[in-house]
């Protein structure tokens, strides 16, 4: 298969893969491939903690009003 083949393979579905990685932050998929498992898990549960919060001040609020 030639590289001309190829791309006369590519589909619509391609065309529109292309436009969402134009928007994809590389840099920070870099960063989080260079932590280790436990690092990203802990930062996970970092961020739910913190949607937790976040979560109990809205519905303390919408009770307070």
């Amino acid at each position: 298969m030639t590289e001309s083949d190829t791309t006369s393979e590519r589909s619509s579905m391609d065309d529109v893969i292309d436009i969402y990685k134009r928007d994809v932050d590389r840099t920070l998929l870099r960063e989080h491939l260079k932590m280790t498992v436990e690092q990203r898990f802990e930062r996970f549960l970092a961020l739910m903690k913190f949607l937790e919060e976040l979560r109990a001040a809205g519905k303390s609020a919408r009770t307070h009003q």
